[in-house]
């Protein structure tokens, strides 16, 4: 795995998480055309989280001075901006 800083760790982190939450936020309505697509990409970004979530503690686990994994991804629900 090629080394990136803790700071980019954090951000990839939240990131990925926000996202997952997108799609599940997705697969909740009922006018959604296509979740057999949500459902792949939910899949993948899932994978995605945790590879970034071991990684994460991993750094914790050296001594590294990262919040704890539970302080930077909290359950958020998803704002349409256009709406």
């Amino acid at each position: 795995m090629p080394i990136i800083d803790n700071e980019t760790l954090l951000a990839a982190l939240q990131a990925v998480y926000k996202t997952v939450n997108h799609y599940e936020a997705l697969l909740d309505t009922e006018t959604l055309r296509d979740p057999e697509n949500i459902s792949e990409l939910l899949f993948f970004y899932n994978e995605a989280l945790e590879t970034l979530k071991g990684a994460y503690e991993a750094e914790i686990n050296k001594g590294e001075n990262l919040p704890p994994l539970q302080a930077i991804i909290k359950p958020t629900k998803f704002i349409d901006p256009q709406q």
